[in-house]
């Protein structure tokens, strides 16, 4: 009887250890997410000292706890795409644009001719790039309809999931817009989504986006700027590029067993501070 009683204590024991193992498995799945997002103030300069204790976020709906809120520093991956129906207007602000970012991102840069032409991939290598930027000078006229813009942005999506790249950009410059039926749009949001990546259109003034350059951008995380006569103004991409470099990394948790959700959103008790963040997010 007594090695019974004995065989019975030390199997308790071992169900309590391996019950407590299994509880502090369950904790250490915790689901951590990181989102990036930039604030300004009511005249438009970029805020730069947000802490935890400015922000709440919601996730599906519900509250979630803010882990941390820092500067962020990883590399920047910027996919550009010129639609300037071959004027070259846009190849000198892209240059500021570069030149602003060079040493904290790289970039791939794709031309429409009228079908997207890749002129590099991703890199920061400066005479790639000015070799690059050669491309986008004038051309001559060029017949932008719009209908290659979705395949456009799902390759530059594609490019990004390829390396992995956790801080992505993408930014369009069209003088055309976009020509899409409405399920090829959906599916382009689908796939701009689950990149992760944010998306900024920079667009001449009275062009009617369609749905992807129009709610990509907000959902995103992303900007809409319009522009006149063609040309992009310097200091446009100057404010996109400082909004990139001054971006902060939001990390927050889910509690155990909570699958993720796409629908985010992100508030702030500063008053006159707006943020720019998506509002949907990637799977995981």
């Amino acid at each position: 009887m007594r090695k019974v009683l004995v065989c019975s204590a030390a199997c308790t024991a071992l169900a309590m250890f391996l019950t407590a193992g299994a509880a502090r498995a369950a904790r250490g799945a915790e689901v951590a997410r990181t989102v990036y997002f930039s604030a300004s103030d009511a005249s438009g300069a970029l805020v730069t000292d947000l802490t935890a204790s400015d922000l709440a976020v919601k996730e599906g709906g519900k509250d979630r706890a803010i882990a941390t809120v820092e500067r962020a520093t990883g590399p920047i991956h910027v996919s550009l795409l010129v639609d300037d129906g071959g004027t070259g207007g846009f190849q000198g602000p892209v240059a500021q644009f570069l030149n602003a970012l060079m040493g904290k991102a790289q970039f791939a840069i794709r031309a429409f001719n009228p079908q997207p032409s890749r002129l590099t991939d991703f890199t920061d290598d400066f005479n790639v790039l000015k070799t690059a930027l050669d491309g986008i000078g004038p051309r001559g006229k060029i017949a932008s309809t719009g209908e290659q813009m979705l395949d456009a942005i799902g390759q530059a999506v594609k490019d990004l999931q390829q390396r992995k790249a956790a801080r992505a950009a993408i930014v369009v410059l069209t003088v055309a817009g976009e020509v899409a039926q409405s399920n090829q749009a959906d599916g382009t949001l689908d796939t701009l989504r689950k990149s992760g990546a944010s998306l900024t259109v920079v667009h001449l003034a009275g062009l009617q986006l369609g749905q992807v350059l129009g709610d990509g951008p907000k959902r995103s995380g992303g900007t809409i700027q319009q522009i006149g006569g063609g040309v992009v103004p310097g200091p446009v991409l100057g404010k996109i590029a400082d909004t990139l470099v001054n971006q902060y990394a939001l990390t927050y948790t889910l509690p155990d067993g909570v699958k993720p959700n796409e629908k985010f959103a992100l508030t702030t008790t500063r008053k006159g501070v707006t943020l720019l963040a998506p509002t949907r997010l990637p799977d995981k």
